[in-house]
């Protein structure tokens, strides 16, 4: 068979999203598992644009659909599975958002929706499919980790038991990307994944849901999926929930980085303030690797909140973090929730001051925002907070929720004032200047003078966004200013496309 993969993206969410463009590592790894069947990949996330007549053309040349998606891209999966059905296409939807609400499978547009992990589960489905030429309510009866529709109703099938050992997945397959080329700050990036699962339990996160077990993979097979990587990457985007739940191991693998000269290329990881002041000298063999960037989850400027979200972490402990990250020249990406439950007004603004006092390398403000299964959405909806149940806004910027302090719009105008405060200050320039300041004072930090054209450039829309902010902002107003168009574009070179037939957008 030939199969179409498709990465759904993003809606175009603000703070993350406007600087990273990584290669759709789920769908690296789930083609290797069908190897004898032709593909080729959709991306949505990446350029070039691609015009709706090509996405027909190609699902018309292919015999199954397979979607990935996040919550926030549902919208964009459906109109994909949507065109697949007009060709009578079986269509199958995978990732964070089918497994969180495996309810998606009762959509028309889709056959089967697969939970959680889907090395295991894809393959068997595959087969069914493969074997039978249909899929049916009584050949999937029996796949484990499922949800399909019988004569019109959902039925969701047995959990699959999660993988215990990651090293005998598969190598991720870096050909389904073609020469596309993804980004992070304006260079060159490639996708990595040592562990799976997180042991953190706070309750905004759905990581916890989706793949409840923190699991990894032994360094050497780490360092073998580094050494696939091209040495022309710049960027090593580790995607690991949390890469310092055992300092042990990350010492282990920045040893064979170190070894085998994978050090010269630049490392980017989340996690936990505690875990780097609990082992200073890991860390100190982390920035001797190469990290350059670590992404921390700041939250809040106030302890009340750590502890009410269950992020078992202390405001001191995240200061003392980013401060030692700095001494040692490794640049802090830092993650703020604007809302949090139990938060005036004014102890928000106190937060937005809390990060540019924290002098965070790049901050990033995301509404509250109550993803499917957490536990912050099972109290959302209880006490009817939640105002939009469009999966659409659920991208941390257009705001879904109030809270017993907050409104809407509050929260809204907030998360403008954040960006606007933090990127563009008293005036144009401040942001740039203060943090030269810090990098020129520090020969740890002349790295980022390298990478700051290509910063500046996705800083911008980020800075324009902001700046007007005089008049009273509604609710719709905001929504309208962080949305962005989804656009389809396709993640091999247009060249293997037949130009006479599928025109591209320009």
């Amino acid at each position: 068979m030939k199969i179409l993969y498709v990465n759904a993206g993003n809606a175009g969410s603000l703070g993350l999203d406007s600087f990273l463009c990584a290669p759709p590592l789920a769908l690296m790894y789930l083609t290797p598992t069908v190897p004898e069947h032709k593909k080729l990949l959709v991306d949505l996330k990446a350029n070039p644009n691609i015009s709706e007549s090509t996405i027909r053309h190609l699902i018309q040349r292919h015999d199954l659909v397979a979607i990935s998606s996040y919550t926030p891209s549902i919208k964009n999966a459906m109109q994909i599975a949507s065109i697949a059905k007009e060709y009578e296409k079986p269509v199958i939807i995978g990732g964070y958002h089918a497994s969180l609400v495996p309810e998606v499978a009762a959509e028309p547009m889709f056959d089967v929706a697969v939970q959680n992990e889907g090395e295991l589960t894809y393959p068997e489905v595959v087969k069914i499919l493969e074997r039978d030429g249909q899929w049916t309510p009584r050949n999937l009866k029996g796949v484990k980790g499922i949800s399909y529709k019988n004569e019109g109703k959902l039925v969701v099938n047995e959990p699959r038991p999660l993988i215990k050992d990651l090293d005998t997945l598969p190598m991720p397959d870096r050909s389904l990307i073609g020469n596309t080329k993804y980004e992070y700050f304006g260079a060159t990036i490639d996708a990595l994944e040592t562990s799976r699962g997180c042991v953190g339990q706070c309750n905004f996160c759905c990581v916890k849901e989706h793949t409840p077990n923190w699991r990894k993979k032994t360094p050497a097979r780490v360092i073998d999926e580094i050494a696939a990587l091209s040495r022309k990457t710049k960027w090593i985007a580790y995607q690991d929930s949390e890469f310092t739940i055992n300092m042990n191991r990350v010492r282990e693998i920045c040893d064979l980085v170190i070894e085998h000269g994978f050090d010269n290329q630049w490392h980017s990881a989340q996690v936990r303030a505690d875990d780097l002041l609990r082992d200073k000298k890991t860390f100190g063999r982390m920035v001797d690797a190469g990290f350059k960037m670590l992404f921390i989850g700041i939250e809040s400027a106030h302890q009340r909140s750590l502890d009410r979200i269950g992020k078992k972490l202390s405001v001191d402990t995240v200061k003392q973090a980013i401060k030692m990250c700095h001494d040692y020249g490794v640049a802090v990406l830092g993650a703020i929730i604007i809302g949090n439950l139990g938060e005036t007004y004014q102890d928000v603004l106190e937060t937005i001051d809390y990060a540019k006092e924290l002098d965070i390398d790049i901050g990033q403000f995301t509404a509250l925002t109550p993803l499917p299964k957490t536990g912050l959405h099972a109290e959302a909806m209880a006490r009817g907070w939640i105002e939009d149940h469009d999966w659409t806004h659920y991208d941390f910027t257009r705001v879904v929720m109030r809270t017993p302090d907050l409104t809407r719009s509050q929260i809204a105008q907030l998360v403008q004032k954040a960006y606007k405060d933090f990127y563009i200050g008293p005036y144009w320039g401040s942001y740039f200047f203060s943090k030269a300041k810090r990098y020129f004072s520090n020969r740890r930090n002349w790295w980022f003078f390298k990478m700051m054209p290509g910063f500046m450039k996705n800083i911008k829309p980020i800075q324009k966004l902001v700046t007007d902010l005089s008049a009273p902002i509604k609710i719709e107003r905001c929504e309208d200013a962080f949305a962005k168009p989804s656009k389809f574009v396709m993640a091999v070179p247009t060249e293997a496309v037949p130009k006479k037939t599928l025109p591209i957008v320009e």
